[in-house]
This record gives C-alpha cells, structure tokens and sequence, in this order.
C-alpha cells in the first residue's frame, strides 16, 4: 500500500539487505532512492526498519 509499482522489487531489495544486514546495499539503494524508506510490506506492518531491529542482537 503505497508503493509505486515501480519501487516494488528495490523496496525488496531494500528489505533483504536490512534483514541479512548488508549496509553497503542498503545505503545504495536509499541513495539512488531515497522514497524507498518509507517501503513497507503486509500493508505498512513490516518496513526494512523492523527487519533490521529484528535482526539486531
């Protein structure tokens, strides 16, 4: 909800990069477009922030 079709697969991009940790790929990615941090999946409930907090020891 929200996401253009267009930022679709970067937003999934975005969000494996938070969840496997991978800063390189998640800072360009935000770089080349920022909008992408406001991506979210299952209807704004879940965003790369919440994957990465997740991940966080």
């Amino acid at each position: 909800m929200g996401n253009s079709l267009g930022c679709s697969a970067s937003g999934e991009r975005l969000v494996s990069a938070a969840r496997d940790g991978d800063l390189v790929e998640a800072r360009m990615l935000l770089e080349l477009n920022p909008c992408l941090a406001k991506y979210s999946t299952f209807g704004g409930l879940n965003s790369p922030l919440h994957f990465a907090a997740a991940k966080a020891p």
